[in-house]
């Protein structure tokens, strides 16, 4: 009895202290660690939190836009190479900031003792021209004033290998990235592997994403853990808002089919 007391004790904290909430702009995310401290983990998605394509194609305002035109070329991309589609648009051109503001906030929480991370689903291993997807994005952001290395809750690379692999490789972590590689792992498995293998175990998160979906595949990996924590959820629409450059619909036509062409070709 005394047992399912506590179990059913742990739930409710759960209940109580998880939540989500959609954020707008890069002050509305920062504002929510006024009171955090070591204890509290600082998680960023980095495409569209962070960084985006400098190519207006592949802007978000832009791909919101052309809807109808993203989802039909998206759609006759094979299931299983729909994430490279995704990565060979990441790699199109150079990443740019969404919020010219955002290298100065981290730095600050940085200061203060807050770890702080990153976790992407960006591929992990080479992807088209790229050696190594890892190396490219952590040396992109570092060349924006992005960096998770020095304050990331762990130092060692680690390699997932109990994970599902894609396209031969496996997620990963190096220098504060958790690289997910791809959507065959969700994020919240993938953060539990990282949890599994540090022994870190922060009393508060606060993750900020772009996709509902995954902010609840973290809330409900650390439902999971026998130890209570405060999780918040951030969900960042602000790459909507980013002046992108206006395109024809012929010229973002014809850079997604070129793109999805060339996707094709790769084995």
């Amino acid at each position: 009895m005394k047992r399912i007391f506590l179990t059913f004790i742990t739930i409710c904290f759960f209940e109580c202290h998880a939540e989500i909430t959609k954020v707008t702009d890069m002050q509305e995310v920062f504002d929510y660690f006024q009171d955090a401290d070591s204890r509290t983990l600082a998680i960023f998605d980095v495409d569209m939190v962070l960084v985006q394509p400098g190519d207006p194609a592949f802007q978000m305002a832009n791909m919101k836009r052309f809807g109808a035109i993203c989802k039909s070329i998206l759609n006759d991309v094979p299931v299983d190479k729909q994430m490279l589609f995704l990565s060979l648009m990441t790699i199109s051109s150079d990443p740019v900031l969404i919020d010219d503001r955002a290298p100065q906030f981290l730095q600050q929480i940085q200061a203060r003792g807050i770890p702080t991370m990153a976790l992407t689903s960006n591929l992990t291993g080479k992807c088209g021209p790229i050696p190594s997807m890892e190396e490219w994005r952590i040396e992109g952001l570092r060349r924006l004033g992005i960096d998770f290395s020095k304050t990331a809750p762990w130092q060692t690379p680690l390699i997932f290998d109990n994970l599902a692999p894609y396209r031969g490789n496996f997620s990963n972590y190096l220098n504060g990235f958790l690289f997910v590689n791809g959507t065959v792992v969700s994020k919240g498995e993938a953060f539990l592997a990282y949890l599994e293998k540090t022994d870190f175990s922060p009393l508060k998160i606060i993750f900020i994403d772009d996709r509902e979906e995954n902010l609840k595949s973290l809330e409900a990996a650390i439902r999971k853990l026998d130890k209570p924590i405060e999780y918040q959820g951030l969900h960042y629409l602000g790459a909507q808002k980013y002046p992108s450059q206006t395109i024809s619909e012929e010229e973002f036509t014809s850079r997604w089919q070129q793109l999805a062409s060339k996707v094709k070709e790769i084995d």
